[in-house]
């Protein structure tokens, strides 16, 4: 039985091009699909919590990336979660403080129930949903209200692609992270070309649309969120430019903590470090 670990760092297209075409497997179906049987009929291991998953409390789901789950916490988390425990060293919990854009997650419930440092926040306009929301505190990742140079961890997933402007967001969050500190999360990628696709940018305070309107599930709005770009390859630059001295995706694919993507063996990780 082929036994799927992978944990590779890639700071451009052209390494990632290198890479594929020396393991032309990693994105074929057929080793896609044995490798999620694999996980439904062994389990696996959760990372950082170390919980032992059996095959019975597996649930499939309806894709990869956001299925294979237990207790909400997707194969796509899961790549978070052990990308955090291989790059954030975090030595003392009760010191580490840790920053995630979302509070109401099954990935926010981890880390809460694991960090006592670590708060996690959502973003509505609606002023109801805000009282709602009473005392989960709601942040705009344009213009946070922590203070600079404060925390060691920060993470975002899935929401970048839905940010008015991917690199104000980031900045933002270089901001609040101290020196050394990690930005550790996902976003949609494509991973197959240099460019992002930008679908919407705002303009004089409107949004125009470049091309049809796409929403994703939001758990604050029945209408979902808007994309307006789903970054390619040039992101990486574009973080070095913003002061990050590390900016990478991680590739990671295992069987033994049931990763897996629908379009490749593995889940494509943002990492930044400042």
């Amino acid at each position: 039985m082929h036994m799927v670990e992978i944990r590779e760092d890639f700071y451009s297209l052209a390494a990632w091009q290198h890479y594929e075409r020396c393991n032309p497997w990693i994105t074929a179906k057929p080793e896609i699909d044995a490798m999620a049987l694999r996980v439904l009929t062994n389990g696996f291991v959760e990372p950082l919590t170390g919980t032992r998953v059996a095959p019975e409390q597996v649930q499939k789901g309806s894709g990869l990336r956001e299925g294979l789950l237990f207790e909400g916490i997707s194969s796509r988390v899961r790549a978070v979660l052990q990308t955090i425990e291989d790059l954030a060293q975090i030595d003392d919990k009760f010191s580490h403080r840790i920053y995630a854009a979302e509070a109401l997650t099954p990935f926010a419930l981890r880390m809460r129930g694991m960090y006592p440092r670590f708060v996690g926040s959502e973003y509505t306009e609606d002023q109801q949903k805000r009282h709602w929301l009473h005392p989960i505190l709601v942040e705009d990742l344009l213009a946070l209200t922590f203070d600079s140079n404060h925390f060691n961890l920060v993470s975002t997933n899935e929401v970048l692609e839905h940010v008015p402007s991917i690199d104000k967001a980031m900045t933002e969050l270089h901001r609040i992270l101290q020196p050394g500190g990690w930005h550790i999360g996902t976003c949609p990628f494509y991973f197959y070309q240099e460019a992002s696709v930008v679908k919407a940018k705002v303009k004089d305070g409107k949004i125009e649309h470049l091309m049809k309107p796409e929403f994703h599930g939001n758990p604050m709005s029945e209408a979902g969120s808007l994309v307006f770009e789903l970054p390619g390859w040039n992101l990486m630059d574009r973080l070095k430019s913003l002061g990050f001295q590390k900016s990478f995706m991680r590739f990671i694919a295992s069987d033994n903590h049931g990763i897996v993507d629908d379009l490749a063996t593995g889940v494509f990780v943002l990492c930044c470090q400042k």
